[in-house]
């Protein structure tokens, strides 16, 4: 049977017994405790956890998933993946254990026609239930139905706390041949007699914080069963790489390799096969390379895969010509990948260029390292080597990991640890989060906002009128947080500013102006006022205005990401996803994902796209719908997590542009837009770019600072500006080749000094001394000066521009001198860091008025060193 016949059977014997066809989730799930979706029950956590109710007692899937437990294993074992597909069948408080085992034992053996005799059982030890059920209702013979621990047949809790209990996993008997030996212990042995094929969790339990369990209110059903695994036993193959699943692109790797590929070729060609898999659908979901989360587990498999290449010798840029065989064979059932194709391309071959690169770079540097190691002794690489290796040359731990191991070299963890710390303390972004809202009084019922269709006609106020009902003191007499039951003022939230403006006491003299409004959890809005005059008391009737020309300004800008969005999508591909976005009067802020700076066509492309809709006068409307129907209708809501818990959610529409979940509040036509301006295009992080722009009055502002600033240089280099900067820019460059010049003879002028002041030990020349001057500069004195001495140790410190130097540097004739470990002991002087090899090593710091002090040390830890050596 081929792989999608058994993905159209299951589904459809599931379907044909009241289960709910869903379709599958996106890999990265809206969850920030998961990194993506590992399983098919991901989607129905909030049904599991009881957060939400069910609109459907049974459901079935083929859902997409990626695991990262064991990448190390892929192409290693005949079964592990990142990326597979997981068959599951499910019931929310329906039909529980003998439900469950049931329609699986007549799905394996009825429908896929599977004997029954092939298969053993696991069940929880403790479990009593399940095991009569497969003894008496199945009819298993007690000597294939094995009691196991909680490490084989428990599921859960995830976390501390929640739904959990035992499961019952279904074991294909591949044959006696494949067992471990005359002691296998059956289905509950490592060896490869018993592939498990099926497991069923019976989530019966809730686990306390304390670890206790309680009884579920609801008992539900969880089952897997992967389609590659099941596969491969119903087409005898040894392994999931031997299916129809993975032909096509191992024909591909194959015909690319231009030789049969052998045993020894398996790990090589598998990895490739599952990682170029796995990128595809990443890719296809929104993730891009990166340093953190999903982006770096993505940048992590294509790593791997480009390495197999090179131990396949594929030829440079082969990899991305492996996405065609599996579009081919899965873009029938998941439409997504053949959109995301052309992207995935682009992104394997520019990845792959670049780490090649990177390669390259660290393999030098690590061969260094080990030539150093080698005549040393050394058998363990310090970890602040290791990591230079990763944070310089971005050459990754594993990968350093694997070639030390091929040559009995271990790297010391702990230090490795030490030096990411350091660096990610060096780096931690400044400031503290924002501060938690919290409620007036607990109890309160949600504001209701009054300020979407207010004004909505004339276009000139936004007012309402509302009792006080909340009056809170904050820092000073006259600021307070006024809580109504209704309010016409935005609370900020989706990235949209809040409104601000007036309230007006209208029982006796009183006046406030609105600085800022937030929603806490509730939904209650906190309206941080600072009053002018007069006095407000709860019950006080009070008329609340919105500045309703700064309001408008942000219903601009809002409206305008909805069309920028649309409009990156249109130019770039279908993988730029909107990553955050900040809406203000003044402009409007844009994330999105995609891997490349983009170039100033795409920039001009995608502004002609958004002020084609604004010159059309398109028409904005907004319509409350259930999230299904949303879908339906193909709207794009990119922050769900907002939605998951309402009935209906609000979607914006721009006529032919673009369908949008949203809560803020926007123009009632594009043309009120007035024309948008991108100002700038940045990476904000690796897979993330940001767009910033300015619309309406804020265009016309841009533009009129522009055509002044261009008078400003006119006045400044006469009516042709740019051949007057065009004269500068050569002159700079005559003026940068003479100050080269002058450099070189300075480092020149200053080695042959510090030569000549050298100090003699072992027989070797020890020059250390001040030379303030850029890094570059110090480092070129050293190489001058070791050129002069030899054999010669030379200790620079220097101070340029706020930061001190430190530089390291011996001949190759010195032993028993570690130039790493002098200069990260300066470097921490120095208030940084540094490092190298035992021959050179460069650092420094921001502790400038130190650097004579790291000078000294310095050169005690180098006289400490020579004379050890001395004979």
């Amino acid at each position: 049977m081929q792989s999608h016949e058994l993905r159209k059977r299951y589904l459809g014997f599931f379907a044909e017994r009241g289960h709910k066809l869903v379709s599958s989730s996106p890999l990265v799930p809206n969850d920030p405790t998961l990194l993506f979706t590992a399983a098919g029950m991901v989607q129905f956590k909030d049904f599991f956890w009881g957060r939400i109710e069910p609109s459907f007692r049974r459901a079935t899937t083929c859902q997409k998933c990626f695991r990262t437990t064991d990448i190390e294993e892929v192409g290693r074992t005949p079964y592990h993946h990142t990326f597979f597909e997981m068959l599951g069948n499910f019931s929310f408080g329906d039909y529980f254990k003998q439900g469950a085992i049931e329609l699986a034992w007549e799905f394996l053996t009825k429908e896929l026609a599977i004997p029954g005799e092939r298969f053993a059982i696991t069940v929880y030890e403790e479990d009593e239930e399940a095991y009569a059920i497969w003894r008496d209702a199945i009819g298993i013979p007690t000597e294939r139905i094995a009691r196991l621990g909680k490490k084989n047949n428990w599921w859960g809790p995830v976390g501390n706390s929640g739904p959990c209990g035992p499961d019952s996993e279904l074991h294909y008997d591949t044959g006696a041949e494949r067992a471990c030996g005359p002691d296998c212990q059956g289905p509950a042995c490592d060896c490869d007699r018993y592939a498990e094929i099926w497991n069923l969790v019976f989530m019966q339990y809730d686990a306390q914080p304390d670890g206790s369990i309680v009884p579920l209110a609801r008992k539900n059903i969880d089952t897997g069963m992967g389609l590659e695994r099941a596969t491969a036993i119903l087409q005898g193959a040894k392994t999931n790489y031997d299916t129809d699943v993975f032909a096509p692109i191992l024909e591909r790797i194959a015909a690319k390799a231009g030789r049969r590929l052998g045993e020894a070729d398996a790990r090589h060609r598998n990895t490739i096969a599952d990682h170029v898999r796995g990128t595809l659908f990443l890719v296809a979901d929104g993730v891009m390379p990166g340093n953190e989360r999903q982006g770096y587990v993505l940048r992590r498999i294509l790593r791997r895969a480009i390495r197999a290449s090179e131990g396949l010798e594929l030829a440079p840029g082969s990899l991305g010509s492996f996405v065609d065989p599996v579009v081919a064979s899965l873009g029938g059932v998941y439409p997504e990948i053949v959109a995301a194709r052309d992207v995935a391309v682009r992104l394997i071959d520019r990845e792959e260029e670049s780490f090649r690169r990177t390669l390259r770079d660290g393999e030098r540097r690590l061969d260094k390292i080990l030539d150093e190691m080698a005549r040393s002794g050394d058998k363990m690489l310090p970890g602040e080597l290791a990591f230079e290796l990763t944070d310089t040359y971005g050459f990754p731990l594993e990968m350093t990991e694997e070639s030390l191991a091929e040559k009995g070299i271990a790297i010391e963890r702990a230090g490795f640890d030490r030096a990411l710390e350091e660096q990610r303390a060096r780096s931690r972004a400044k400031g503290g989060a924002a501060a938690s809202v919290e409620s007036v009084e607990a109890g309160r019922a949600a504001t209701e906002f009054s300020g979407y269709d207010i004004g909505a006609e004339t276009r000139k106020a936004l007012i309402d009128e509302a009792v006080l009902d909340g009056n809170v003191a904050e820092g000073s007499a006259s600021t307070r947080r006024f809580v109504f039951a209704r309010s016409p003022f935005y609370a900020g939230s989706g990235g949209q500013i809040a409104d601000v403006g007036t309230v007006s006491n209208l029982s006796r003299r009183g006046e406030a102006r609105v600085l800022d409004v937030a929603k806490d959890a509730k939904g209650v809005f906190l309206h941080r006022v600072e009053i002018v005059e007069g006095a407000f008391d709860v019950g006080d009737p009070c008329r609340l205005s919105v500045d309703v020309a700064r309001r408008r300004r942000i219903e601009r800008n809002h409206t305008a990401t909805h069309l920028l969005h649309a409009g990156l999508r249109n130019v770039l591909g279908a993988h730029a996803q909107q990553a955050g976005s900040e809406v203000t009067d003044q402009e409007l802020r844009f994330d999105f994902s995609h891997f490349a700076k983009m170039t100033a066509d795409e920039i001009g492309r995608v502004e002609d796209f958004v002020n084609a809709a604004v010159l059309d006068d398109r028409r904005v409307t907004t319509s409350l719908v259930t999230r299904d129907e949303a879908s339906a209708r193909g709207a794009m809501g990119l922050f769900e997590d907002e939605y998951r818990s309402l009935d209906q959610v609000r979607l914006i529409e721009v006529d032919g542009v673009s369908r949008e979940l949203c809560g803020g509040t926007h123009v009632r036509r594009t043309g009120e837009i007035g024309l948008l301006r991108i100002v700038s295009e940045e990476s904000v992080a690796s897979g993330v770019r940001r767009i910033r722009a300015v619309t309406g009055d804020g265009t016309l502002a841009m533009l009129r600072d522009a055509s002044a600033r261009m008078e400003r240089l006119r006045a400044l280099l006469g009516d042709a500006p740019e051949t007057a900067i065009e004269k500068l820019r050569a002159r700079l460059v005559v003026l940068e080749e003479r100050v080269e010049v002058a450099a070189a003879r300075e480092v020149a002028a200053q080695g042959e000094s510090l030569v000549s002041d050298a100090e003699t030990i072992g027989g070797v020349n020890l020059i250390a001394a001040r030379a303030d001057l850029p890094a570059d500069a110090v480092k070129a004195l050293a190489d001058e000066v070791e050129r002069r001495a030899q054999p010669a140790v030379i200790v620079l410190v220097g101070a340029a521009d706020g930061r001190a130097t430190a530089v390291c540097k011996a001949s190759k004739a010195v032993k028993g001198l570690d130039a790493g470990g002098i200069v990260r002991a300066m470097s921490k002087t120095l208030g940084g860091g540094g490092g190298g090899g035992k021959g050179f090593a460069q650092g420094g710091g921001p502790d400038v008025m130190r650097a004579d002090e790291a000078l000294a040390e310095g050169r005690r830890l180098a006289v400490d060193a020579l004379r050890a050596g001395s004979p």
